[in-house]
C-alpha cells in the first residue's frame, strides 16, 4: 500500500503533466477544479494511458476552469477559460498550443495576444455523462431542487436551506448523484450549473454575490450557443421561477473529444 508521502510524490509527478487547482487551505476538492485531473485521467484510459505517459514533461495540460493565468509557454490549452478577475498581470504567457477554450470570451482574449485559437468552445466537464452514469445514480424519488454555493459564499445567505444544499467541495460521484437526483439546480457555482445542464438537469446562476466575474459564465454560455446568462440574485425566486431545459450538447462534447490532445501521449 503507497504511504502518503509516495502518494504526494505521485500527484506531485501528475501535475507537472496535467494541471489542476488545488487550494491550500482546503484539503477537501473543489469539484469545478478537482474535474480537470479526474476527467483527463478518464479520458485518457480510453486509449489505455496514464497521466506519466505523456511524452514531454516539461509541459503541461491545461483544461477544466478559470485556470488560464496558470498556463505558461508551450503548455496546450482543451478547454480552459480565462479569470477575468485575475487580471492581466498575473499572464506570464506568449506562445501555447490551443486545442480548445471554453467560449468565444476566452478565445477572443487570446487573440488579442497574438495566439492562435480554434473555433472549438465548451468546458471539458460537459463529457462527464459519458464517464459517469445517470441510469446507475438516479433513484426513484427525486428531490423538487437543490442549491449549490460557491466555495467563496458568505453561507450566512444560506441559512433555512440546509437540508436542500450541496456542496462544490466534493469528489465528481457523489456531486453527481446529488445533481441528477434533483429535478432543478440553483447554483452559484458555474461547474454546478455546467454539470448539471450536462445531464440535462435545468440549472440557474444564483448571483451570490462570491466576488466572481460574469466574464466565466457569459463565456460557458456564449460557448453553447446562446447570447444571455440566466440568473436570480433570489433563492426563492431560483426556486419558483420556469427554466428551460437544457440544450443538447452531442455537438459541442463531440468537438470537445475530438480535440483533446491524444499526440500529446502518443496516440
Amino acid at each position: 500500500m503507497l504511504n502518503q508521502w509516495a502518494i504526494k510524490q505521485t500527484l506531485a509527478e501528475e501535475k507537472k503533466r496535467v494541471y489542476w487547482w488545488q487550494s491550500k487551505k482546503d484539503d477537501r476538492p473543489n469539484i469545478g477544479d478537482y474535474v480537470a485531473y479526474d476527467l483527463v485521467k478518464r479520458v485518457l484510459a480510453m486509449k489505455g494511458k496514464l497521466i506519466k505517459d505523456k511524452l514531454n514533461p516539461d509541459n503541461k495540460l491545461v483544461s477544466v476552469g478559470s485556470v488560464l493565468h496558470f498556463a505558461r509557454d508551450g503548455d496546450t490549452l482543451w478547454g480552459t477559460g480565462y479569470n477575468q478577475k485575475m487580471g492581466d498581470d498575473v499572464i506570464k504567457f506568449s506562445e501555447l498550443d490551443v486545442r480548445a477554450v471554453r467560449g468565444p470570451l476566452t478565445r477572443e482574449y487570446l487573440l488579442n495576444r497574438g495566439i492562435n485559437v480554434p473555433e472549438v468552445y465548451g468546458d471539458p466537464a460537459l463529457l462527464l455523462p459519458y464517464f459517469y452514469s445517470r441510469p446507475l445514480m438516479e433513484k426513484a424519488d427525486k428531490k423538487d431542487y437543490i442549491i449549490i454555493n460557491h466555495m467563496n459564499d458568505d453561507m450566512a445567505q444560506y441559512a433555512g436551506y440546509e437540508k436542500d444544499q450541496v456542496t462544490p467541495m466534493q469528489y465528481p460521484g457523489s456531486f453527481i448523484e446529488a445533481i441528477v437526483n434533483s429535478k432543478r439546480v440553483i447554483s452559484s457555482s458555474l461547474h454546478g450549473i455546467i454539470i448539471a445542464e450536462a445531464y440535462g438537469i435545468p440549472a440557474i446562476f444564483y448571483d451570490s454575490g462570491s466576488g466572481e466575474s460574469m466574464f466565466k459564465y457569459q463565456d460557458y454560455y456564449q460557448g453553447t450557443g446562446r447570447t444571455d446568462v440566466p440568473k436570480t440574485t433570489s433563492l426563492e425566486e431560483g426556486i419558483s421561477m420556469h427554466l428551460d431545459t437544457p440544450p443538447d450538447f452531442t455537438a459541442v462534447t463531440d468537438k470537445l473529444y475530438k480535440a483533446f490532445p491524444f499526440d500529446l501521449w502518443g496516440v
